[in-house]
């Protein structure tokens, strides 16, 4: 599958797992419990991007967004002067029951001229501020990703995994069945040591490699574990 257009998550090691990077114009869930690294993920896809002269959004839907700037400078990861320039924007928007402004303010983000990543984070705020049955929050998310793909560019979007959910990878179950891609953040406690692995449960056009893959949090972001060849 060597002929599908590819875009670089910039995090070591995961690109080796899905032939080089995310499809291009495709929409990838990243799912985990709290402190998995999501964020995180999110701030490297979108650097690393950034410094390939590629325009960047990140839409947050509960994080402030001077949060995430802090988060962001931990790493070196110092949005600001691609913010003056127009390549980066960072955006909160509050998901309200019913709105079909709201995904319409998504789509306008994401549509704006040389936009080629973008970052929802988190889509279960959304469907849990739209309610309604597992139809209907499907149909809700379907709706958001036809008019993010239908703007262009190469999505991620978060979802929690809360404790004791059984085989869902997202909060309600669904954003696992729409998304093109899943990649899952695991992190376990066991004794006195935590540890962290990846897996990537599915990536449309992509043969990617199965099994989960321990990776670590650096200085400079998320990378897989020496011991995976990476």
């Amino acid at each position: 599958m060597t002929d599908v257009p590819r875009v670089e998550t910039g995090v070591k090691g995961l690109d080796q797992l899905i032939e080089g990077g995310f499809p291009e114009n495709s929409v990838t869930l990243v799912s985990g419990g709290a402190g998995c690294g999501k964020t995180i993920l999110c701030n490297q896809f979108l650097w690393h991007g950034l410094k390939k002269g590629q325009k960047g959004r990140y839409i947050s839907l509960e994080e402030p967004v001077g949060d995430i700037k802090k988060d962001a400078r931990v790493f070196g990861w110092d949005y600001e002067k691609y913010s003056r320039k127009g390549e980066f924007k960072i955006s909160y928007i509050m998901p309200t029951a019913g709105s079909r402004g709201f995904i319409d303010k998504i789509k306008e983000l994401a549509s704006e001229e040389g936009v080629e990543r973008l970052v929802i984070d988190s889509v279960s705020v959304m469907l849990g501020a739209y309610g309604g049955t597992q139809s209907k929050k499907r149909e809700n998310l379907y709706d958001l990703m036809r008019n993010v793909k239908e703007a262009g560019p190469t999505t991620v979007m978060t979802s929690e995994i809360p404790e004791n959910s059984g085989n869902n990878l997202s909060r309600f179950g669904v954003s696992e069945f729409v998304a093109d891609g899943v990649i899952v953040l695991y992190y376990t406690g066991v004794g006195e040591g935590t540890f962290r692995n990846m897996e990537v449960r599915k990536m449309r056009r992509t043969e990617h490699t199965p099994g989960t893959h321990p990776f670590k949090i650096t200085d400079k972001g998320l990378r897989l574990s020496k011991e995976t060849g990476f």
